[in-house]
């Protein structure tokens, strides 16, 4: 039985307001904020500051998911004088009131108070969840309204610190009303936002409104879909009947109390007995917010996965593998390969994954960058040696240090086809909005090593390309005496968009976390804060030991609960 929703929670733009222009508004104000700054240019000079401000603030913000105050977004984006950060920071709040009204008047739609009234006559709690540049306009509207009172709870991303689709602010929201996320219903008009971040918190229901003579979103690709679509916010009155006459049912818990700000890898359900779409439940029962698709996942396999339910937050080339990783590799499939047919190959092939994760609404794309065609026999050998327990010996050091001179000796051309291959996967990438990862390796002979890493990375400096840290792969190098862990994250821990999470004993990777040898003390150190965060383990490792390890996690401050 379905659970009865007790809650409905309203996203605010878009939604219950709109915008009206108003003719020489803007010039006005505009004038206003440039004799307040006391701004030598003209006022479009000034307008074409702030817009660009605005417009990389936004860019960082939708990417990072992150929602500044008044005054940091002020001083570091909107209007970053160094010889006033401190005049700028204190009239932060006036003056980012003055920009939004220049855009024009805020106003309920029509029917709004109405409706909300008799949401609250009926019986539901009532929330507010927006994300909002500005952390006074939303109180003034509904008090303006007389609407304040209605709602049990405000939450407002600027002061948050978070923005929609994060499920954090879903989350917080049921907690403040003392509801289940099951008995919640978001009313929005942004899928890309609402659909998204109500469905990972975990919400029964999800309205989208398109009113009329309001801009709908940009087309964007967004697998999941709302529950119902309505043009006019009394609609909602025939959806939520009167809730005092309802039956009280006890509500089934369709998910733990919290949510791990964490994705679980698909890895986990290679070789498993389960069938390939109970992982999602499963997973979602361990309290992981989403989900990463590796690289195993066949077309059979993606066509399996409900992603009106779960949400892939990154996506791990190649993706779906039309093509097994080891059959790409033989056929020299790859961004690295010296035969332009087949190195172009192995560009489409990335960018076939590109176009999947736009599809999804994924957050990045995993990228393995090649490998150097050298004696690969000898990074077997010496895995061999190290588990005979003989590192060290004058024998492994003459084994390694030969492995070392030959790869060095031909990675040249294979370093140099991966840069062509990056800058036309870039390209595309930016053409799309995709974040891009590129990941460190596990064998020798793959690229990147530490060195190689930087000049790949130096590729492009935009904040959606980086380094896809993998712990578990830094470390086995490491325990070989080959690369440094820390050393990558020294020089790239502030590259970091996303990191794989996992143990390792020994040089034996994909363990649950506490199960190996790894320093997590040390990683959190460099971790950036908002660096998407993926748990990937093999299917050797139990329910309980993943869990164990997602905790460990939190101990550490490497992994947030929500």
């Amino acid at each position: 039985m379905k659970p009865i929703i007790n809650a409905i929670l309203f996203d605010v733009g878009g939604t219950l307001r709109f915008t009206e222009k108003v003719d020489g508004r803007e010039t006005q104000i505009l004038e206003e904020i440039r004799e307040f700054l006391d701004y030598k240019g003209t006022v479009d000079s000034l307008k074409n500051k702030l817009s660009l401000g605005e417009k990389e603030y936004r860019k960082w913000a939708k990417k990072s998911l992150v929602e500044l105050t008044e005054e940091e977004l002020w001083v570091r984006f909107m209007f970053p004088d160094q010889s006033r950060l401190e005049f700028i920071r204190q009239n932060a709040i006036k003056l980012n009131q003055l920009w939004r009204n220049s855009k024009g008047k805020k106003k309920l739609l029509p029917n709004a108070v109405e409706t909300i009234k008799e949401l609250a006559e009926r019986g539901y709690k009532l929330c507010i969840i927006s994300n909002t540049t500005s952390s006074v306009e939303v109180p003034a509207l509904l008090e303006e309204n007389g609407i304040t009172d209605l709602f049990s709870s405000v939450i407002l991303s600027a002061v948050y610190g978070r923005r929609k689709p994060h499920p954090s602010l879903f989350l917080d929201a049921t907690r403040a009303l003392g509801v289940r996320p099951e008995e919640c219903a978001y009313i929005g008009d942004r899928p890309s936002r609402d659909v998204v971040g109500a469905r990972e918190a975990g919400f029964a229901k999800v309205v989208i409104i398109q009113a009329a003579g309001l801009k709908p979103e940009k087309k964007e690709n967004v697998p999941m879909t709302p529950d119902h679509l309505i043009k006019r916010l009394p609609e909602l009155l025939e959806i939520f009947p009167d809730h005092k006459t309802l039956p009280i049912v006890a509500v089934k818990s369709y998910q733990p109390e919290y949510l791990y700000d964490a994705a679980l890898s698909t890895m986990w359900n290679v070789g498993q007995k389960m069938t390939f779409a109970e992982t999602f439940a499963i997973g979602r029962q361990m309290g992981f917010a989403r989900f990463e698709l590796n690289h195993a996942i066949s077309p059979d396999m993606l066509d399996e996965i409900d992603f009106n339910q779960y949400r892939a937050g990154n996506v791990h080339d190649p993706c779906p593998a039309f093509l097994t990783m080891n059959e790409l590799k033989d056929k020299d499939w790859l961004i690295s390969s010296q035969d332009e047919i087949n190195r172009q190959k192995g560009v489409d092939v990335t960018l076939r994954t590109i176009d999947l994760a736009v599809k999804l609404g994924a957050s990045s794309v995993i990228i393995h960058p090649g490998q150097v065609n050298g004696d690969r026999s000898m990074d077997k050998r010496l895995r061999i040696m190290y588990d005979q327990g003989l590192f060290g010996t004058p024998d492994y050091e003459t084994l390694r240090k030969a492995m070392v001179a030959d790869r060095k000796s031909k990675v040249g051309p294979y370093l140099e086809s991966v840069i062509k291959s990056m800058h036309e996967i870039i390209e595309y990438a930016k053409s799309v909005k995709m974040s891009i990862g590129l990941e460190n390796r596990y064998r020798y002979y793959d690229i990147p090593l530490i060195d190689e890493m930087g000049l790949l990375l130096d590729l492009c400096h935009e904040p959606w390309y980086g380094f896809q840290y993998d712990m578990g792969h830094a470390q086995t190098l490491s325990a070989l005496g080959l690369e440094k862990h820390e050393e990558w994250l020294k020089r790239y821990g502030n590259r970091i968009v996303a990191i794989h999470l996992h143990d390792v004993k020994g040089i034996t990777d994909h363990q649950s976390p506490g199960l190996g040898d790894i320093d997590f003390e040390m990683v959190a150190k460099y971790i950036p804060e908002y660096a998407w965060r993926t748990l990937e383990v093999g299917p050797q490792v139990s329910q309980q030991e993943l869990v164990d390890g997602m905790e460990l996690l939190v101990a550490k401050g490497i992994v947030k609960k929500l």
